[in-house]
């Protein structure tokens, strides 16, 4: 803990990408930065929140575990999905950014009822979680689903797009051949 930061917060321009400027204004890339923004206000919210917490060492489920592990798995798959532009892999991301964001919304509930947290401070959070919310429905609509590699597991785009053979797909040519993926 320092005295400039005597929260011990984290600060999001700590994790800021400098090395891809040229596709920066992509409104994928705008609102994805927001979003992580926001992800590192509701991380540090939730520290916060979580100091009010009992702490039981003992149990890894408790309140304050939980909620800690759904606020810090969100800012890294913010970020991982920011660093690849395939279709499938950044949903993939944002289902669980999405999950995570609502079982920490849950957990909301058990610091009221269960640990008699006062409602102030958790509004508070459950505001930002809703400003969370707006960021990534914008940032999920910006994505582009024409580029993407087909998911052998069929979640996020047209099956029609695959091999029709049994073999494995194998990705390395996906992309020179202009006409994959396409419907005539």
């Amino acid at each position: 803990m320092s005295i400039d930061n005597p929260g011990n917060f984290l600060d999001a321009d700590n994790f800021s990408d400098n090395n891809n400027k040229s596709d920066s204004w992509k409104p994928v890339k705008i609102n994805g930065n927001a979003l992580f923004k926001k992800a590192i206000d509701i991380l540090n919210i939730t520290k916060t929140i979580g100091d009010l917490l009992p702490d039981d060492a003992d149990n890894f489920a408790s309140t304050k575990n939980l909620m800690m592990q759904n606020a810090t798995i969100i800012p890294g798959k913010i970020k991982a999905a920011l660093a690849v532009d395939v279709y499938s892999l950044m949903m993939e991301n944002a289902v669980i950014i999405k999950v995570n964001m609502m079982e920490l919304k849950d957990q909301l509930w058990a610091c009221e009822y269960i640990e008699n947290i006062e409602v102030k401070y958790l509004e508070v959070l459950e505001q930002e979680i809703d400003v969370f919310k707006k960021i990534f429905v914008a940032w999920v609509t910006s994505f582009d689903k024409a580029s993407d590699l087909p998911d052998e597991w069929h979640l996020f785009n047209d099956p029609a797009s695959f091999p029709q053979d049994d073999e494995p797909f194998d990705a390395s040519d996906f992309f020179d051949n202009p006409d994959a993926g396409d419907e005539d």
